[in-house]
């Protein structure tokens, strides 16, 4: 198990009054991240991307990586954004009655062709269903009825966004297709003859040995939040870097 400061403690045990002075500097040792449900729109992009993220996880530290587990698109339901956060609701409630333990829950959609106000009500879900007026002990509110603390993790105009902030940053409003294309121009990407695609794998690890960077991604997507909030261009998958990148450092 990963600890951090040789405190045994599990995320389990969300009344813990331990509170680490920020996770966000990397301590000499990490806690347990727990369990971690994510509910994605997209099929294929985002979930490789997290698998991605798992893999680099793994390889640093001994720990559980499978405790983030991805929920994607089904053919039975409307995975927009609204749906998706619908679907993540029922879904938690029934896995909670079941006995799961869940500790964080990511929801991933785009902007694409959705209606505007669900788009914007979905960015929006976090700070209304994080309730509580006190943080947890790892910095954050969450919902005072099951201790869970909700991300909404939007990219607007898509998820493709996020993955060129790993070489460059954009300030400009920009479509899907624009962002592959641009990823296809990318000339250390020609160098390893990478042909971006939505159902590429290991896009971390690719992106990184390219000379990409996530630390440069997450940056460069806080700007765009500050400066745009949900509007085009904008992400807020850094939350979801911010949150696992000290797991992914060398001991």
């Amino acid at each position: 198990m990963v600890l951090i400061h040789s405190l045994r403690k599990d995320l389990t045990g969300m009344n813990n009054t331990f509170k680490p002075k920020g996770r966000r500097a990397i301590p000499d040792e990490l806690i347990n991240f727990g369990r971690h449900l994510v509910y994605s729109e997209g099929t294929k992009t985002e979930p490789f991307y997290v698998e991605s993220i798992k893999k680099a996880i793994a390889e640093k530290y001994n720990c559980e990586a499978n405790a983030i587990e991805i929920i994607n698109g089904t053919t039975d339901e409307s995975f927009n954004t609204i749906g998706l956060i619908k679907y993540g609701e029922k879904d938690i409630k029934k896995r909670m009655k079941n006995g799961e333990i869940i500790n964080h829950v990511w929801f991933f959609f785009d902007h694409d062709e959705f209606v505007e106000q669900n788009y914007i009500k979905a960015c929006k879900y976090e700070n209304k269903i994080n309730n509580s007026e006190k943080e947890n002990f790892e910095g954050f509110k969450y919902n005072k009825e099951n201790h869970i603390t909700y991300h909404c993790c939007w990219s607007n105009e898509s998820f493709e966004l996020w993955l060129y902030l790993y070489f460059e940053y954009n300030d400009s409003k920009l479509t899907r297709n624009d962002y592959v294309d641009k990823l296809q121009k990318l000339s250390v990407l020609k160098q390893i003859k990478f042909n971006y695609k939505k159902n590429s794998e290991d896009i971390h690890q690719i992106f990184t040995s390219a000379g990409g960077s996530i630390e440069k991604a997450i940056a460069s997507a806080k700007k765009l939040t500050i400066k745009n909030e949900f509007n085009n261009p904008s992400t807020a998958i850094w939350k979801f870097a911010e949150y696992f990148k000290p797991y992914m450092k060398k001991r």
